[in-house]
């Protein structure tokens, strides 16, 4: 009987510090996906901004198109411009469906959606912005709801 009791009790303990060790485990890889998620994100944006940098024309044309200098652009600028504004725009709307996930700190999902709002709100951005997503105008509000006491 007594020999039964330390029996249960040992496995009483295990199993709690296999529950311990599993949570523990799902913490660290959370962490590992959230440190993945922002090296990936920043990878893009480095190749991005390299774009920039190194192509003086299109960065004259992304210069222009945020003055709303945009009246003598050739279709082929056009399409740059908007080319560059969807690879700005993509990694935000990927990132916007993790809104509601553990695996992004609402703060730094909110600064990262800052660009999209800013495009949203452009102009010349704000129409390219609208043309290539149908509910564009949806993401705008969630983001400024969620995000209005972390600016």
């Amino acid at each position: 009987m007594k020999f039964e009791r330390i029996i249960t009790i040992i496995t009483n303990l295990a199993v709690v510090s296999g529950m311990v060790l599993v949570v523990f485990e799902l913490q660290q890889n959370r962490e590992a996906i959230q440190i993945a998620h922002q090296l990936s994100l920043a990878g893009l944006m480095s190749q991005i901004n390299l774009a920039v940098a190194s192509d003086h024309e299109l960065a004259d044309l992304i210069a222009r198109a945020k003055r709303n200098d945009t009246k003598d652009f050739s279709p082929a600028d056009t399409e740059r411009v908007k080319h560059w504004t969807l690879a700005i725009l993509e990694p935000r709307i990927s990132s916007y469906h993790l809104r509601s996930s553990e695996f992004v700190v609402m703060e730094d999902w909110c600064n990262l959606m800052r660009d999209y709002t800013d495009l949203y709100r452009h102009p010349y951005f704000g129409a390219i912005v609208k043309s290539d997503l149908s509910y564009a105008d949806a993401i705008a509000a969630d983001i400024e709801n969620r995000c209005a006491g972390n600016n």
